[in-house]
């Protein structure tokens, strides 16, 4: 068994030199060569609409990360920085420090919680690496006191006898491995594996370090049932739309026919097949697991033998996360407008409202804050009933997190 006493001392000696070197001198110093700093402004100009929302500090943590990144990441700059005349005097511990992390390279790991030996240790699992370690991390301790955690995303260093975080805790509340893989292929469509995954994230991590702008959204469930995207895609030469009419409701529109489960089609479930005849492709769709696992029972109970484990499998907030990245709107299923039916302006103008409500009072309660319903309800020009009402059904989403009633007044 792991001495941690003893490793807990290891960690705090390897965190007071990263603090004097890497925080102190070496993010500065790399900053102004190899026109890093340029290359780093231009980088988070893309995603200035993103940034804006952070405090300023988190922006700046982010920028030392990313330069942290370039520096000790494989195949990064430190073993080039290590013959330069400048770092000649830092000390002998110090120096070590570097030409330990020029053999184990830092880098950034998506994983889950396994254990909690001691404290402020965990035992991690990578979920792209399948692999286990052992973190050091004050950070993870404070954060799990305030929320709960579905999956971790911190930049990580080896100190000979664990590892340790670097710079801001990415820990979401609704993200999960397949949520990051959606990301990962929104990004680069042509991304097929996790080993391509962790090459591009290792290349280009800024997009993933972006993802904090999402890291608090709860999970969206409705009773039991957990509000997600769940689709799967396959060829197929024909389809009898003809014998499915008595288990689905069938709809026609522009070469595409939409097949609604019944029973299962309506909230929260939306159970339906599309069949593009012209491209011989049949889109199955669900927004519950449960639904989509008896829209494939449906369908072969007709003599067809589609797999109930899904392609695509994304939660809702994952979702509008990406969407707010990338500035783009993201369809999952690319055939649902034309079946839609056209919102009245009215119902548009209701929508509307209830949506600037949500964005007016959903950073203060992010922030830990009570928001004023009725001043906000009266900006957003909805009815102060509606607005506590939507308060309530967030709070009671945010169950797992009891600092919403604890929160400070204004």
């Amino acid at each position: 068994m792991k001495d941690f006493k003893t490793v807990k001392i290891i960690c705090e000696g390897n965190s007071k030199i990263s603090s004097n070197v890497v925080d102190e001198f070496l993010i500065n110093y790399a900053a102004d060569r190899n026109n890093l700093e340029q290359e780093m402004n231009v980088s988070f100009a893309a995603y200035r609409h993103i940034t804006q929302k952070f405090q300023k500090e988190w922006v700046n943590m982010l920028k030392s990360q990313y330069i942290a990144h370039k520096i000790f990441k494989e195949g990064g700059l430190i073993k080039t920085f290590l013959k330069h005349p400048a770092l000649n005097k830092l000390k002998s511990d110090e120096r070590k420090y570097l030409e330990f992390q020029t053999e184990n390279p830092w880098r950034f790991s998506f994983s889950v919680i396994k254990d909690n030996p001691f404290e402020n240790f965990y035992t991690m699992e990578d979920v792209f690496r399948e692999e286990e370690f052992l973190i050091y991390s004050p950070g993870m301790t404070v954060t799990l006191k305030t929320q709960p955690v579905i999956l971790w995303f911190n930049m990580i260093a080896f100190n000979g006898s664990c590892w340790q975080s670097y710079g801001p805790i990415g820990a979401y509340r609704s993200f999960e491995p397949d949520d990051i893989f959606f990301f990962a292929t929104e990004l680069r469509p042509d991304i097929e594996n996790e080993e391509e995954l962790l090459e591009n994230l290792e290349n280009n991590p800024l997009p993933y370090m972006m993802l904090l702008c999402g890291a608090n959204y709860p999970l969206i469930a409705n009773k039991k049932d957990q509000m997600l995207n769940v689709m799967a895609e396959y060829d197929i030469e024909n389809l009898d739309t003809k014998s499915l009419t008595a288990g689905f409701k069938t709809e026609y529109n522009k070469d595409i026919y939409r097949l609604s489960l019944k029973k299962w089609c309506k909230h929260p479930h939306f159970a339906q097949a599309y069949y593009d005849e012209k491209n011989k492709k049949i889109t199955l769709s669900s927004m519950t697991d449960r639904g989509f696992k008896a829209l494939v029972k449906g369908l072969n109970e007709y003599g067809y033998a589609f797999d109930s484990d899904p392609f695509v499998r994304v939660n809702l907030t994952m979702v509008k996360t990406a969407s707010d990245i990338l500035k783009r709107k993201i369809d999952i299923i690319k055939y649902d407008h034309l079946f839609s039916k056209e919102s009245s302006p009215a119902v548009k103008e209701g929508i509307e409202k209830l949506n600037m409500f949500l964005n007016l009072a959903m950073p203060e309660i992010n922030a830990g804050l009570q928001p004023d319903i009725d001043a906000l309800a009266a900006k957003a020009g909805i009815d102060s009933d509606t607005a506590k009402e939507l308060i309530a059904q967030i709070d009671k989403k945010l169950k797992g997190n009891d600092s919403h009633s604890k929160r400070k007044k204004k």
